[in-house]
C-alpha cells in the first residue's frame, strides 16, 4: 500500500506558500522575474514616487545635520565674542577711572590741582538767541 498522494502534495504546495514573502520577494527581484510581470509596469511610477521621496527624505536630513553644525558652531562663537566684549567693557571701564587717569597722568609728569574748578561767567549766556547774532548797533 502507497502513501496517500493528495495528501503528500496539499503539504508541499503549503510548505511553498509558506516559504515566506520576503525571501520570495527577493528571489524574484534577483532572478529579474519580478521586472517581466504585467504588474510591475503599473507600479512603476509609484516605485518611483518613493524613491524619489526617499531621496529627497535623505538629502533633508543631512541638509538639516549641516545646519544644526553650523548654528551650534556660531552659538560657541557668540559666547567667545560676548566673553570678549565683558572683558574689554571691564577694562575700559577701569582705565577711564578717575583715580587711574589720575595715576596714568602721574606717571607722565602732570600733576592733579589741588582747588577744584571754578565756573566762569560769560556775558553772552544771558543774551538770546537772536541778541548774540546781531551787533550791538544795529
Amino acid at each position: 500500500m502507497t502513501g496517500n498522494r493528495f495528501v503528500k502534495q496539499d503539504k508541499e504546495a503549503k510548505a511553498k506558500r509558506t516559504n515566506g514573502g520576503f525571501t520570495r520577494f527577493v528571489g524574484d527581484l534577483l532572478d529579474g522575474s519580478m521586472l517581466t510581470r504585467n504588474t510591475t509596469s503599473s507600479v512603476m511610477p509609484f516605485i518611483l514616487y518613493l524613491s524619489v521621496l526617499g531621496l529627497f527624505l535623505i538629502f533633508n536630513a543631512y541638509h538639516v545635520e549641516k545646519k544644526i553644525r553650523e548654528v551650534e558652531q556660531l552659538r560657541e562663537e557668540m559666547t567667545e565674542w560676548r566673553i570678549r566684549y565683558i572683558q574689554t567693557k571691564s577694562a575700559y571701564m577701569y582705565m577711564t577711572s578717575q583715580s587711574e587717569i589720575t595715576e596714568t597722568l602721574k606717571a607722565r609728569g602732570f600733576i592733579s590741582p589741588d582747588e577744584p574748578p571754578q565756573l566762569l561767567y560769560d556775558p553772552d549766556d544771558q543774551k538770546g538767541f537772536f541778541e548774540r547774532l546781531l551787533p550791538k548797533n544795529w
